[in-house]
């Protein structure tokens, strides 16, 4: 009986698979994200608090938000991703109500910059989001990536105010063999609202999302789209 109670034991401990490393947030961070299935998981808002970026329900009527910001279960703002990298924001359920906040992208060379508006704040630009080591692919986060090997990486961008001065900082890090396959994280000013701030790993997946479906995935051929986990050689 003991040696049955042993093997059965040892097969449950086999289909649990791989463990999935943890989490590596930067602790200086007052902002944190990382994808999970279909949703955005907001580990870090200014002040401390947590919530996640999901979709409002299974089908999507027109005129409802693309997402929706929850905290502790309560809907907090709504989200509308109108184009890649481009989000508004409003206050949850305020429908065609004057928008609170907005993330509108630019490109330098097919590289991507942000800039953050919100009613009663200066604007925050960002820079081209740089590769934090070097290696293969571009130098930045940009359109002009061949494969999704050339997307992976750590990129890094300053943020700005209106008169040039740093304010904060954002990263995002890109690979199937870390804890999520995007994680983002940086440091922005605490006035900025937790609606504006969650549209930030929204906008930013947007883009990465257009760069993907935009290369050559080398793991299926000829055909583009991202790569979400490993394919072990030889299989």
């Amino acid at each position: 009986m003991r040696a049955l109670a042993t093997s059965v034991l040892l097969a449950l401990v086999g289909c649990r698979g791989p463990v999935q490393p943890e989490l590596s947030l930067d602790p200086a961070a007052n902002f944190a994200a990382h994808v999970e299935h279909d949703r955005i998981v907001i580990d870090r808002l200014p002040g401390g608090r947590s919530g996640v970026v999901a979709p409002p329900g299974w089908f999507r009527w027109g005129g409802a938000p693309t997402f929706v910001l929850d905290e502790d279960g309560r809907a907090v703002a709504d989200l509308w991703l109108t184009a890649p990298a481009s989000v508004k924001v409003r206050t949850a359920g305020a429908g065609n109500a004057p928008v609170e906040g907005s993330v509108e992208p630019a490109w330098d060379d097919n590289a991507i910059r942000l800039t953050l508006h919100q009613p009663g704040m200066e604007a925050l630009r960002t820079d081209s989001f740089a590769r934090a080591a070097t290696g293969a692919g571009p130098p930045v986060l940009s359109r002009i990536a061949q494969t999704v090997l050339d997307v992976r990486g750590t990129y890094r961008a300053t943020l700005h105010d209106a008169s040039g001065a740093e304010t904060g900082w954002l990263r995002v890090r890109i690979s199937p063999y870390q804890a999520s396959s995007r994680i983002y994280d940086g440091v922005v000013p605490p006035e900025v609202a937790p609606g504006l701030v969650a549209a930030i790993p929204v906008a930013l997946g947007s883009e990465i999302d257009w760069i993907e479906d935009h290369t050559l995935d080398v793991y299926r051929g000829t055909m583009t789209g991202p790569l979400h986990e490993s394919i072990p050689v030889g299989r």
